[in-house]
Order: structure tokens, then C-alpha cells, then sequence
């Protein structure tokens, strides 16, 4: 039997309860597949929404309020493409902090709250990684967003996180947001619960909190702006460089991050990005990024300069050897290049 508050299930072949016309599998059920980023683009019949972000923002809330959860977070969603309207992402979509803050700015705040209502109705609907990324992003937009912040720590804690990085969560929150009571009040709960833990098991989560997904790296090291890139950079480059962190052996991809890294003045950039030259042959390239580690006081870097200034010293000799072997023999033009060498020593 079905409860008063209950809604019938839609099948794939049902008109979507979207009222967008289309068949429930041509529209949102395809999205909540998927993605969540179709947006039908009609409501009620003959109704063609508008291009406003704050009436399609009221729309979302309507729909919201109605538990209509699929379609409120079409129309945050609608919302939300007007109010980033041309703001340039980097090839992984992703945009960077300045940006964000400046269209959040441009939108007198919008952009922020209204990726912290979306985020809200992405748990609601079980979305808890487009939820805690809603979450992050709208506090990336507004770093003194207190809800945004509170939204991280939900989101987290829906996700099952380490109770560490839901701490770490409510810690970065306070720093921007140093009066707020709700965040105050869920820290010192986390506190109690760390305390309580085992060990073995806090030992583990701190340890697995204090390292940043491969995720984060990557926007950190696409970051222009982020002063910490050139630091990520090398570390992401070093992941390119080996296949590590679930990411795929790419020395390609490894030389574009490691020079970002070799630029920002990371060492180990430098020394990494001249070893992964010698292998693909250009010794000369090598040299210029082992010498500026070595000159920065890397002993590897220094040691493996060391190397190949004895293998180029190496060849050089046999190479003269050689011209003195042929100018011996009568050649004119090994006699012609041994004068030149005898000049320029």
C-alpha cells in the first residue's frame, strides 16, 4: 500500500515528472544516470522557463520545497550556467579559485549560495561526491561561506570520510569563519569521537588525511593562480612519471607538469625532470635542469651531472682518439678539426 506522502515510482517510459515533455529515460532518469547536467529547457506545457538566475534559482527552491529533488537540482543547475556564463575552465573543467571568486563577486554572491543549495539537494538525492564537490567549490567561491563550510562537513560525514578530515573540514572552516557556533560545536563533537577511536584506527586516518587526493593535486598544479602549484605540479609530474596514484605511465604528461614544477623553483622537480630527459635522449636539456637542482644543493641531481659530464668527457676522447687516428693516417679534414681543437684548448 502506498502512504500518503509516498510518489509513484516513474518508469523509463513514463513522461518525465519534470514536466519537460519527454519520456522519464530521455530525460532525468538519463541525467541521474549519467550526469547531473541535462536541464530540461520547457516546464509546464507551453511554459518556456526564463534565463534569469534568480527566478530559476526561486524555481529550484519551489521544487525543492515540493521534494521535487531531480528537478530543483535541474534548475540550480540552469542557475548556476547563467551565472558562470563564460568563465574559463582548464582542459579538466575545472576552474580556477580566482575565477571563482571573482564571478561569485560579479553574481553579489550568488554563485556561492547557490552551489551550497544545489549541494544540499545532491545529498538529499544520495549524489554525496557531486555533493561534497558542490560543497568544496561553493566555499572555493566564498571562503567566509559559513553554510558552504557546514555543507563540506555534512557532505563528509554522509560520505563515511576519516572523522580526521571531517575535523581538518571544520578546522578550515573556523579559520574563515572564526564566530561561528554550529562549526565550533560539530568540531569539538568530532574531537570527542577522535579521542574515543582506537589507536590503531586514528594512527591510519591521520596518516590517510595528511596526503591530498590525486584530484586536488591536479587542480592545484592547473592553478595559475595557486601558489602551492608549483609544488603539486612536481608532485603530480612525479605520478605521471612512474603510473602511481592510479594514474597512467605518461612521460609526456610528466615533462608538461615537472617543468611547471622545475619553474616554480621546486628541486625535485628540477632533478626529476632531468632524469626523465636523459631517458628520452636529450642530454642537453637534462644538464640545464640537473645543474639548476645541483646548484640548489641536491646531491642526486649533482651526482647524476657528475655522470654524464664523465660520459660526455668519455666520448670526447674517443672522439679525438679517433680524429688523431685519422689525421695520422693522411685525412686533411681530421688534420683541419685536430688544429681547430688544439685552438680552442
Amino acid at each position: 500500500m502506498t502512504g500518503p506522502g509516498a510518489q509513484k515510482k516513474v518508469g523509463p517510459n513514463d513522461k518525465c515528472p519534470c514536466d519537460s515533455g519527454q519520456k522519464a529515460n530521455k530525460c532525468c532518469q538519463a541525467g541521474a544516470a549519467a550526469a547531473p547536467t541535462h536541464t530540461p529547457m520547457q516546464g509546464p506545457k507551453g511554459q518556456v522557463l526564463p534565463g534569469n538566475a534568480e527566478e530559476l534559482w526561486n524555481m529550484a527552491k519551489d521544487a525543492d520545497r515540493a521534494g521535487e529533488f531531480t528537478k530543483a537540482a535541474h534548475f540550480y543547475t540552469m542557475a548556476i550556467d547563467v551565472v558562470v556564463k563564460g568563465m574559463p575552465r582548464d582542459q579538466h573543467g575545472k576552474a580556477s579559485d580566482a575565477d571563482l571568486v571573482k564571478y561569485n563577486k560579479s553574481s553579489d554572491g550568488k554563485l556561492a549560495k547557490l552551489l551550497s543549495d544545489r549541494s544540499n539537494v545532491y545529498l538529499r538525492q544520495g549524489n554525496i561526491e557531486d555533493a561534497v564537490e558542490d560543497a568544496q567549490t561553493c566555499t572555493r567561491a566564498d571562503p567566509a561561506n559559513e553554510k558552504g563550510h557546514l555543507r563540506v562537513a555534512v557532505a563528509l560525514e554522509a560520505a563515511g570520510a576519516a572523522l580526521q578530515l571531517q575535523l581538518e573540514a571544520c578546522e578550515a572552516g573556523l579559520a574563515a569563519c572564526p564566530e561561528s557556533e554550529v562549526l565550533v560545536n560539530r568540531k569539538w563533537r568530532l574531537k570527542k569521537a577522535i579521542a574515543e577511536q582506537p589507536e590503531s584506527v586514528r594512527a591510519r586516518e591521520q596518516k590517510d588525511s595528511s596526503e591530498p587526493s590525486i584530484e586536488e593535486t591536479r587542480r592545484v598544479a592547473d592553478d595559475a593562480s595557486d601558489p602551492m602549484r608549483g609544488m603539486a605540479a612536481a608532485d603530480l609530474g612525479c605520478a605521471f612519471a612512474v603510473g602511481a596514484h592510479g594514474l597512467p605511465k605518461d612521460l609526456q604528461e610528466a615533462e608538461r607538469y615537472l617543468r611547471l614544477g622545475s619553474k616554480g623553483g621546486d628541486v625535485g622537480a628540477q632533478r626529476n625532470l632531468g632524469i626523465i630527459l636523459l631517458d628520452l635522449g636529450r642530454p642537453v636539456e637534462a644538464a640545464e635542469e640537473l645543474s639548476k637542482a645541483a646548484a640548489a644543493g641536491d646531491e642526486q641531481a649533482a651526482e647524476v651531472l657528475e655522470q654524464l659530464s664523465g660520459e660526455i668527457a668519455e666520448k670526447q676522447a674517443q672522439a679525438r682518439a679517433k680524429l688523431e687516428a685519422m689525421a695520422a693516417s693522411g685525412d686533411p679534414r681530421a688534420k683541419a678539426m685536430l688544429e681547430e681543437l688544439f685552438a680552442q684548448d
